[in-house]
């Protein structure tokens, strides 16, 4: 099995992960529209990035653009570790702004609560 393939393999279902999670949010209502496509591309870009890791490769080496040797297992891993560290960072912000928006809503809920017993206690 190509090395290529293989890291585009193990890094297959992060991606997946992601791009299902960013629609989750959306149909939640968690997230607008233009987020969902905005982190739904940047994941699309990623697997295309692995996806032609190969070929751009073979490309560049062809008309002697790079000197470097092909992709070795630690490559690999590295990509992989790259795109595990991205997944969890977006992950925790769309945790972050969740959690924000509730601290917000549950602000705004207190406040009219404390409006409307302080408004009774003066009538009285």
């Amino acid at each position: 099995m190509s090395r290529y393939l293989l890291l585009f393999l193990i890094n297959l279902p992060f991606i997946l992960v992601a791009m299902l999670g960013a629609i989750t949010q959306y149909k939640l209502r968690r997230s607008t529209r233009q987020k969902m496509i905005a982190r739904i591309s940047i994941w699309l870009i990623v697997a295309t990035g692995l996806a032609l890791a190969q070929p751009i490769y073979d490309w560049l080496f062809s008309h002697r653009l790079t000197q470097t040797e092909p992709l070795s297992l630690f490559d690999v891993v590295q990509i992989t570790g790259i795109i595990l560290v991205f997944y969890i960072a977006n992950r925790t912000r769309a945790k972050v702004e969740t959690l924000e928006k509730r601290l917000q809503d549950l602000h705004q809920e207190l406040s009219i609560k404390l409006s409307t017993t302080r408004d009774a206690n003066v009538k009285r």
